[in-house]
């Protein structure tokens, strides 16, 4: 787990101020808008890069030919890299198979793009949580290319307060039925917590995009399946879910009506 800012239940919403004329009801986008932003993100990424190497190559020459034959070589690695880890990734999107690239067993990201990926949409009018419904689909498209069947003890489902009672005894049955672990966590801080103790081999989170989005990106190793709620009332007060998306994504971990469900998951 990477260490972050404890998050409590609401933080991502502090900003909203009630107003339900200004609160988005529907969210759902394709996968193209945060790969569509992410390519863009790359491509600034790497022209700044270079033009900062541009602008420190003569000082370093000076110091050290070698040195700077050695950093210009590490600019380029990291350059094509990127393109290459993007190229992956919507190839594996696209054909279904694991094709990312693992370094020392782990699994090279372009999670840390992810702020830029943000804040170049909202630029360009996407919201927060546009962007968030999209980076979720693309997230649990990746994770559908990867090993299937988890034990089903190993098995992780995570739920937000907010959801209502009734969801949540629903829920809790299903988990109950599937032998999987579940628990109803009021932010972030307690969520990571949790994992780091039961050392699930896979986790199904439930929260809106805000906390999911947060959340993805804080776990490192273990698949996620992210699952949106709606906010009939406003975020963070009596919440509804997809149930059907929850048993899909717990049968896809068991290896079971793997066609039906990676099309739900993964769309």
């Amino acid at each position: 787990m990477i260490t972050m800012t404890d998050r409590k239940l609401g933080d991502e919403w502090e900003e909203w101020d009630g107003d339900f004329s200004r609160l988005e009801t529907d969210v759902e986008t394709g996968k193209r808008v945060f790969l569509g932003f992410t390519v863009l993100s790359i491509f600034m990424v790497a022209i700044a890069t270079a033009f900062f190497w541009y602008l420190i190559k003569p000082r370093i020459q000076q110091l050290s030919p070698s040195l700077a034959q050695l950093m210009e070589y590490a600019v380029l690695i990291f350059i094509f890299l990127l393109f290459v880890s993007f190229s992956q990734m919507v190839l594996s999107i696209m054909i279904k198979r694991d094709l990312l690239i693992k370094i020392r067993g782990r699994y090279v990201s372009l999670k840390f793009l992810t702020p830029l990926v943000l804040k170049l949409g909202e630029k360009f009018g996407i919201s927060y949580d546009r962007m968030g419904n999209s980076f979720i689909k693309v997230s649990n498209s990746i994770i559908t290319t990867r090993r299937r069947h988890i034990a089903n003890s190993k098995i992780l489902i995570l739920l937000p307060r907010c959801l209502t009672k009734t969801l949540q005894n629903k829920i809790k049955e299903l988990a109950k039925r599937y032998q999987c672990l579940i628990f109803t966590v009021p932010g972030g801080t307690l969520a990571r917590k949790i994992i780091a103790r039961e050392k699930p081999n896979a986790v199904i989170g439930v929260a809106c995009e805000r906390d999911l989005m947060s959340g993805i990106r804080d776990v490192s190793k273990i698949p996620v399946i992210g699952i949106t709620n709606q906010r009939p009332e406003g975020p963070c007060k009596n919440t509804v879910v997809d149930f059907d998306q929850i048993e899909e994504a717990i049968r896809y971990f068991l290896d079971q009506d793997l066609g039906q469900s990676e099309r739900r998951i993964a769309h």
